[in-house]
């Protein structure tokens, strides 16, 4: 299935606890605070991969890259969903099941600000921000792939697929981004 349809609001709630924004040059702000919801079965599906490559630069604070080998098979711990589809009404895609597997870590690196780190298409990672909860990051995509990512959640447990990207306004997620990036609280 190709994806046809892209995220067209310029600022977005992400179920991995940042703030996505949109910009030109097939680039995205990406902002964590830890006042922002993530989904409710965020501990249990943080990992997931990208249909598409794509180099990151830490901008503000430090960003934790923590990256998986996926050993597909009956019974795994973890199973897998095809994010592939129109976007729901919450803005996200479809948590279609595609199968079990295990997750082996096999590598797990910080990267400060002023730094890039790069990931391949469909290679599994999770990121994490260190301190005190507080990163920005630039994300640049390369090549992309008409092939759905995936995202992992832990067997028996299930998927939080009704998470909402537009439960905060705008103004409250720019409010974020300055906080961030200015180190200083904004009021719209």
């Amino acid at each position: 299935m190709i994806i046809d349809d892209i995220m067209t609001d310029k600022i977005t709630l992400h179920g991995l606890g940042f703030v996505q924004v949109q910009l030109e040059g097939n680039q995205r702000l990406h902002v964590w605070h830890p006042e922002l919801p993530r989904r409710t079965c965020f501990e249990h599906s943080a990992i997931h991969d990208h249909r598409f490559d794509f180099v990151s630069r830490v901008l503000v604070g430090t960003q934790r890259n923590i990256e998986f080998r996926v050993d597909e098979h009956r019974g795994g711990g973890h199973i897998l969903y095809l994010h592939e589809g129109a976007r729901t009404a919450c803005g996200g895609r479809p948590w279609v099941p595609d199968g079990y597997a295990d997750l082996v870590e096999v590598a797990d690196f910080t990267v400060g600000a002023g730094l890039e780190y790069q990931q391949r298409a469909y290679h599994f990672h999770r990121t994490e921000p260190e301190g005190d909860g507080r990163v920005a990051t630039i994300m640049r995509k390369g090549m992309e792939y008409s092939r759905g990512a995936h995202s992992t959640c832990l067997a028996g447990i299930k998927p939080d697929d009704e998470f909402d990207r537009f439960q905060w306004s705008p103004s409250q997620l720019w409010e974020v981004v300055s906080d961030v990036l200015l180190g200083q609280k904004v009021t719209p």
